[in-house]
């Protein structure tokens, strides 16, 4: 049996050793890059605190999602009736617009 995986943006303050990164992650200062950590590595203590010596804000953690199938349509079902509250004023016809609205209700659906 595979296991769904999710991912989440976690506050630094909340991510602890053994998650694992489901994106890469990237610290800038300045405009250039001053630290990287790939997707798929297991955190460490270490990595935490030189994440937060450089002022990293959040972090894409990769989980088991436990989940029912239920539980995640009804909580899509929510967000996007959320995210068409949010645009319900926004013209949706113009394909900036369309183009965010579209890349918001992927990423919640997450």
């Amino acid at each position: 049996m595979t296991t769904s995986k999710r991912l989440r943006y976690l506050p630094i303050s909340e991510v602890v050793a053994g998650m694992v990164l489901g994106a890469p992650l990237t610290i800038a200062e300045h405009g250039v890059t001053n630290f990287a950590l790939p997707a798929g590595l297991t955190l460490s203590d270490t990595n935490i605190r030189q994440i937060d010596l450089r002022h990293g804000e959040f972090a894409c953690i990769e989980e088991d999602d436990t989940r029912s199938d239920a539980e995640r349509n009804a909580e899509w079902a929510a967000a996007a009736a959320r995210l068409d509250r949010i645009f319900s004023t926004a013209d949706r016809t113009r394909p900036a617009v369309a183009g965010l609205y579209e890349a918001v209700l992927a990423y919640r659906k997450l």
